[in-house]
Order: structure tokens, then sequence, then C-alpha cells
């Protein structure tokens, strides 16, 4: 309802309205009535629009929100001595236009009118009483000829039409809360009324729609906040209490690490395996039979055999690798049986395939595994030189500023590769080294200078080394000190290099002239004939007992320094090693990371001391990982920019084509299912680009897989770098991009609080979505089923969302699903935010169609007028729920299984 008073001109317009009450729709109908008066009004003064849903007793009372009514009795004997009679001012309060209208009557009879424009509205609290106030700076006043007060009918001698039309301001009317008087004062007349007018038994009301109170724009100081608010500013306060306490014991214990004093591996461990067998828990089949040997302190142990004889397998198992089998045997550590925890920690791995950061330079990946792995208290020049030398030692110099590369971009070649990954591993200096085909993929001078290098470690007494290999050189196999040779899974020869052409030789298998003695050993391996026959021979006791011997003296010695194979210095090397023992003898080796063993390792460590499991012990602190693993991760992502730069030109592209497909829409229909649209097209456009997700996911989860298993850092920093260079630049800045883009082309609500509402949602979604993305690529190995099932699950979501199906016409067997879909909370929080506070406008074949847009939320879509702040909070809730998730995966799930 609205009443306006205009000079000479009372129109009173009462017209059909629907009032909303507690979800109930109640209608109003009355008569539009006209009433033109020329010279002195003589009708009663209107009544009041005083609809069912009263705001009169609204507990808000007396605020405006859009164009409040008042209707007060004056109380001013000042008035009434001279003008006797009863007197009545209405008030129109136009909250729209910051204009109070406002006329007195006397008796029947309007006397004057004024107009007090650009006024400020406010809700204050003094001394415990809430009261509204306006204040208005300028005022004008019409007095009404002929009336009493104005002199136009014959009465007392004072008239007060010159005073009146002379009022230029200050006014102000101020009403406490909860009242039904009011007090109004007028600056001009200060001299007549010090303290203002006085008006009593007053009666306020507006024809408004419950939906459009919460969208109040008056200037109220309140001091209760609405639980949205509340549930976000305790939200954010909780994460920035668990953020600072989190940061608090993790730069304490960074303190910690760099003050423990440390030293470096000086001495190299012994590693005895017995009877270790191992078993497919599938099919049964029987990989390793029975096989026993050792690797004693300094020595070189070469495992051989052809493909498929089971040497992968079994050095897997002397690493202490998870494995999907059946394991048995025993395993000993310097003499000892410990536990397999103990052995990881002890055992740097050289796996046969290559993981290694395509983005990163060859000295930035070894520097990588250094500030990793290295005592968080070693100075930072001496990681540096460590870096170096490792480098020099496998003859990577050549290729250290080069970016290792992968299949799709060019970077270094494989041979390069496979030294790379044994420097990762030779960085830490373990107690043993076991290498799975060290030298496959590379040329023969290579191979010689890898194993030359391996075996000059073995002789500095710092490093045990275990490596397989498959057709090595003659003078390669001549460094070994000891050799395993393995045919279908059994061991066909274990022991000193030297003696095993005579070992076979009085078995009948001799070596033909100037032929490689490994090859022949490979030869008899995969011809069973000869395995039968190799096994078929009786040693005596003499023999036996004359191979041991000649066994234990071999081992007490590296082969490559007793031989001085390629014109070696021993007594350089010897002094050498001397030299770097003393350099670094205050330096100690730091634990890797320890695993939890499983059932498939139980049997392996039955028969072991009981005791219990080291707690993870890292040698750098949680911050310097986080740190490490940001930088590689921001390097990734500035040197494969593909991705990201294709993030935000489509962000931009998009939302310029949705600012343009979607501009300038008005609130007619066709406008409004425009708006319903864009919103909704917005959120599908930014649902299915999260599946990106995966398949950045994949390229780094093996990785993580391997680096994990060699104990660089645990799941948690890896876990938050992930999600903030994938959040951050992927998700988060292109939906602000889209969003600021197509909003203002659209058209939508200006208002700048609704805007960033709206921002606020669109983030929360993306997030959410990409979140899901991220939660299937962790719990889903295989990327084309990962990326099948968020297709499927994003569709559903879709049509789940508000958009396609009204949510109170789902079937009830199926109404669960809509409370799963992050599109259901990021639509309905959109649509209330941008449709809740505007009207539909239109005009249907002469008919005039004036509807709510709260209204057609509630019926069209079946959502909650108030449902921003929850779903807004759902929202968050789903986002820490599956970051939760995420990292429960990434914990539990992706381990190394071989």
């Amino acid at each position: 309802m609205r009443i306006s008073y205009w000079p000479s001109l009372a129109t009173v317009g009462l017209v059909a309205m629907t009032t909303m009450v507690s979800g109930q729709a109640t209608t109003t109908t009355t008569t539009t009535v006209t009433a033109t008066v020329t010279g002195a009004p003589t009708a009663t003064p209107p009544p009041l629009c005083i609809p069912e849903y009263d705001c009169s007793s609204n507990p808000k009372k007396p605020q405006a929100f859009y164009n409040s009514f008042m209707s007060c009795a004056v109380n001013a004997p000042e008035l009434t001595g001279f003008f006797p009679g009863n007197y009545t001012l209405n008030l129109d309060l136009d909250v729209k236009n910051t204009t109070v209208y406002a006329q007195l009557w006397l008796g029947q009879s309007e006397q004057f009118f004024c107009k007090a424009p650009a006024c400020t509205l406010t809700t204050v609290n003094d001394n415990g009483v809430i009261k509204t106030k306006w204040d208005c700076p300028t005022l004008t006043c019409t007095c009404i000829e002929p009336t009493v007060m104005c002199g136009g009918i014959p009465g007392p001698v004072i008239t007060l039409g010159a005073t009146i039309n002379a009022l230029k301001g200050p006014f102000s009317l101020t009403c406490p809360q909860g009242s039904n008087e009011c007090d109004f004062f007028i600056g001009d007349l200060d001299g007549f009324f010090p303290t203002g007018l006085k008006m009593v038994d007053c009666d306020l009301g507006e024809c408004i729609f419950p939906s459009e109170i919460d969208d109040s724009i008056s200037n109220v100081d309140k001091k209760a906040l609405s639980p949205g608010i509340i549930a976000c500013l305790a939200i954010l306060g909780l994460l920035i209490l668990a953020l600072i306490v989190v940061c608090s014991v993790a730069k304490r214990r960074q303190l910690v690490l760099s003050r423990t004093p440390y030293t470096l591996n000086t001495e190299a461990a012994s590693l005895e395996f017995r009877n270790v067998g191992y078993t497919l828990n599938k099919d049964g089949l029987e990989i390793l039979k029975g096989i026993s040997g050792s690797a004693p302190a300094g020595a070189v142990l070469a495992v051989m055999g052809p493909s498929g004889a089971g040497k992968s397998t079994l050095v897997d198992i002397l690493a202490g690798k998870n494995k999907g089998g059946k394991v048995s045997g025993q395993i000993l550590l310097n003499g000892k049986q410990v536990h397999l925890s103990e052995i990881r920690r002890a055992v740097g791995y050289v796996d046969q395939e290559d993981t290694l950061p395509a983005t990163q330079t060859v000295y930035e990946a070894v520097l990588f595994s250094a500030m990793m792995r290295l005592p968080e208290a070693m100075p930072i020049y001496r990681v540096h030189e460590r870096v170096a030398e490792v480098i020099e030692m496998l003859g990577l110099t050549h290729c250290s500023n080069r970016r290792i590369g992968n299949v799709t971009t060019r970077g270094i070649s494989g041979g390069e590769k496979r030294r790379v990954s044994i420097a990762l591993e030779l960085i830490t200096r373990p107690p043993i080294l076991i290498l799975d085909e060290p030298t496959s993929g590379l040329d023969s001078h290579s191979a010689h200078m890898v194993v030359e290098q391996l075996c000059k470690l073995a002789q500095s007494k710092t490093t045990t080394v275990i490596l397989t290999i498959h057709q090595p050189r003659s003078d390669i196999f001549a460094m070994f000190d000891h050799t395993l040779v393995v045919s279908k899974g059994e061991a066909l020869y274990f022991g000193a290099t030297n003696t095993a052409a005579a070992y076979f030789n009085r078995r009948g298998l001799v070596c033909p002239t100037n032929y490689n003695i490994a090859d022949y050993l490979l030869d008899i391996a995969m011809d069973q004939e000869l395995v039968a026959k190799a096994k078929s021979f009786t040693e005596s006791g003499d023999e036996k007992v004359a191979r041991a011997t000649g066994a234990q003296t071999h081992a007490n010695g590296n082969a490559l320094a007793r031989r001085g194979v390629n014109g070696v210095n021993n007594s350089e090397i010897t002094r050498t090693s001397s030299e770097a023992s003393n350099e670094r003898a205050y330096e100690t080796s730091v634990p890797m990371e320890e695993f939890e063993s499983n059932s498939s390792t139980a049997s392996l460590s039955e028969s072991a001391p009981p005791g219990k499991k080291k707690k993870t012990i890292y040698p750098t602190s949680f911050l310097t990982q986080l740190r490490t693993i940001m930088k590689r991760n921001f390097q990734t992502l500035i040197r494969d920019r593909s991705l990201l730069v294709l993030h935000l030109a489509v962000a931009i592209v998009l939302g310029v084509f949705i600012g343009g497909l979607y501009f300038k829409v008005g609130m007619d229909l066709a406008g409004f299912q425009n708006r319903a649209g864009s919103l909704f097209f917005m959120m599908a456009l930014l649902g299915f680009s999260s599946i990106s997700a995966l398949g950045a996911f994949t390229e780094v989860r093996t990785l993580y897989i391997k680096e994990r298993s060699n104990g660089y850092y645990p799941p948690m920093p890896f876990v938050i770098s992930t999600l903030l260079f994938d959040l951050i630049p992927l998700r988060i800045v292109p939906s602000l991009l889209m969003g600021c883009i197509s909003y203002w082309m659209i058209g939508l609500n200006s208002t700048i609080t609704t805007f960033f509402k709206f921002l606020l949602i669109l983030v929360l979604f993306n997030v959410a979505t990409a979140m899901f993305c991220l939660v299937i690529a962790a719990g889903v190995r295989k990327t084309g089923v990962a990326s099948l099932a968020s297709s499927i699950a994003m569709l559903f979501m879709m049509l789940f969302g508000g958009f396609l199906i009204n949510s109170k016409q789902i079937p009830k067997a199926l109404t669960w699903i809509q409370y799963l879909s992050m599109f259901k909370y990021g639509f309905e929080a959109l649509a209330v935010n941008e449709i809740a506070t505007s009207k539909l406008i239109d005009n249907i074949q002469g008919v005039a169609f004036n509807v709510p847009g709260s209204l057609i939320l509630q019926k069209l879509f079946g959502f909650d007028l108030t449902g921003y702040w929850q779903s807004m909070i759902i929202l968050v809730g789903l986002n820490v729920v599956m970051i939760v998730v995420f990292w429960w995966f990434v914990s539990y799930r992706l381990k190394e299984r071989k």
C-alpha cells in the first residue's frame, strides 16, 4: 500500500497484495479510491493499510523498510489555546527515497503539508532504550488556504500561514521501539516548541512481504548479529586459532631440530637373508622358493638372473617394501634379527623405474632430496656441497642445470635419469644401498662408470651395495664381490664372484673360451636342463669347506680394491675415505620414515624379538618439508603453465560469454528465467572444469608414493601443498574472474554486499567440486575409472541441484540424494541472494503481473528464503569433510605396494 499527498490532491491507493505469513499466503483485495480535493479538504484522515501481517506488532517497530505510514494524535497545548480541536499528524516514511511526508489535520480538515528530503534513518541505543530516528536537514511546508490555521476562515486574530510557509528545517522524528509515542522537532519553531511536539496513540503500518524484511536498507546500529554471521565468525575464529597452534608447535619443532647435533652415516651394515620365500595371495603362485645369502658390510652383492626369475621381488623384500603376497623367511641386519621398520630405515632403495619430477633440473631434484633427508641442523652450504659431490660422483655435472623432462617434454637422456635416481639415494649415505637394475637403459660406458662408483662407495666402508643386473659386461662382472644367480625363484649359485666359473666347471658346465662368464651364467639359468644338471651334482665335504673359505677370503676385501680395476689407486681411495670419515665424525644418521607393517610381511618378522616399533622420526621439521614441497610445486606451476593459463583464459572467455549471452536481463518473466539460468550455468561450468583436478593429481601421485616410501616426508605437508597449489590458482582465482566479469554484465543485484556474497558462494562451490574430484583421484587408482565416476556423480548432483527439478517434488525414495548435492546448496544460496529481494514485474496479455521473487523461490524452486547462510555453512562443512577424507586417502591408501 502507498498513500501519497500532493498539494490540492489526496490520493489513496489500495492495491491487491499477497502477504506471506509463516509460509502461508493470505490475499487481501480492496477497491481503489481516488479523491481529488479543491479548496479546503474536509474528509476524515485516510485509514492506514493494516493487513493480516500487521507490522505494528513486529518487534522491530517502528522501523521502516520501504514505505511506512504513521498516524498520531498531537499533544500541543500551545496550539489548542489558539486553535481548539483534535490534532492528527500523518507521516509517510519513504525509506527508498529517504524522504518524510507529513500532513497536519485539525479535526477533519488538513491544515498544511510538509516534505523533508535527504533524511538519515538510524537506530540508536539511548540509555538502554532502542530508538528509531529520522534526521532531515531541510524542510519545505505549504499552508493550505483557506484553513483555520492559515487564516482562510474568519477566526482568531493569529494566523500561522506565513510562519508555516517559511519553515526551512531541520526536522527530526524520534520513536522509541515498543512504544506508541514519538517526538518530532522543527528547528525553526524551537521558540514556540523548545522540546518539540509530543505524538501519542500512534498507529504504524507497512504493507511488506516478510522476505523483504531481511534486506532492510536502513542504516541500523545492531548489536545482535544474524546466526549465519555468528557461525561464519565462529568457524573463522576456530580456523585461525588452529592455524596459530599448529604453526607454533611446528616452529618449536623446527627450532629444536635446528639445534640438535647430527652426524651422517660413516659405517656400512651387513645384511643376511635366510630362506626368503614369496607367494602371491590371489593364485598361490610361488615366486621365490627359499633363497638365502648375505652381503657383508662394505661388499657389493650382484643378483643375476633372466627376466622373471624373481630378482626384483627379492630386493623388494630385502628393502622392506610392502608386498601384496605372503612373505616368509628371515632378514638379519648386522647379524641381528630386527623389525622390518629398522631395515627400512637403514636401506636406501633405487627402483627399476625412474620416477622423477619432470619440471625440475637435475641439481634441483637432488637438492630436494637433500633438503628433505639431511639433518635440519646441517648448514645450507654443507647441503649444497653434498649435492655437488654426488652429482660429480655420478658424472651428471654437464646436465645439472637441465630439466629432467618426461615422455611429453624433452629433457635429459634415459641413462642420465637412471643416474639421477641413484643420486637421490646416495645423498644420505645409507648403510645399505639396494638398486634394482641400475644399469638399465645405460650404454656400456655409462654402465661401467655407475658400477665403478658404486664399488668405490662400498670400498670406503660407508655403504653396502646390493644390486640386480641383467647382463653385465665381463669387466663389470669382475667388480662384484659376491654374486647370487637366481633361476625360477631358486638360488642357482651364491658365493664369491671369482669362484663362480670353477663352481660350474666341477658340475660339467664349462664356460667357452673368450665367452663372458656373466652371459654363460644367464644361459645356464635360462635352460632348465642345465639347471637340473647343476643341481644334480653332489659336492664333497672338502669342496664345500674350500668354497666357503674362498668366499670368506674374498669377502674380506672389495673386489675393485684388490684387483685395482681401471687403474684406481687403492691407497688414494683409502686415504680419501679416511679423511672424509674424520671430517664428518660429528654427523649422525637420522632415521627415515617408519612404515606400518601389514599382514603380507608378518611372517617375515614373526620370529623377530619382541619390542615396540620406534616412533616415526624425520630429519627435517614440518615447516621445512612444507616449504620445500611448496617451492617445487610453485616451480611446476610456473614452468608447466599450460593448465594454469588454460584455467584463467577459460574463466575470462566464459565470463565474457555468459555476460554477453545474458546481457542486462530485466525483471520480467524472461529475465527471471535468464537470471536463474545464468547462475546455474556458471555453477555447471565451474563444476565440470574441476574434473581437471583428476589429471593434475594423477601426475604427482606416483611421485608422492615413491618419495613417501623412501622416507622423504609424511603425508600432511604434501596434502597442504597440493591443496594450496590446486585450489588457489586453479579454482579460486578462475571463479573470481568469471564471477566479476559476468556479474555486472548480466546486471545482477548492484548492491556491494550481494556481490561479495555471490563471489563467496561461487568460490566455496568451486572448491567443493574440486575437493570432490581430488577425493576420487586419491581413492581410485585408475584415471579412466576416476574420470567416469566423477562425471556421473557431477551429473547427478546437477539433476538434484534445484533447477532441473523442484526439491519438493522429488520422490520420497530419492529425496536423500539432494542433500549430497553441492549444486543444491550453491544454487539455493545464489538464488536467494539474488532473487529473494527482487520483484517480478510483467504484463501478460494486458494483465499486470507483479510477484515478489521470494514467492517464486518458495513455490517454483522450493527454496528456503533464509537459506543463504545455511547453505554457505553447509558448503564450508562439505569442504572440511572432503579435505579430511582426502587426507585419509593420501595417508592410508596411497602407499607403495609391490
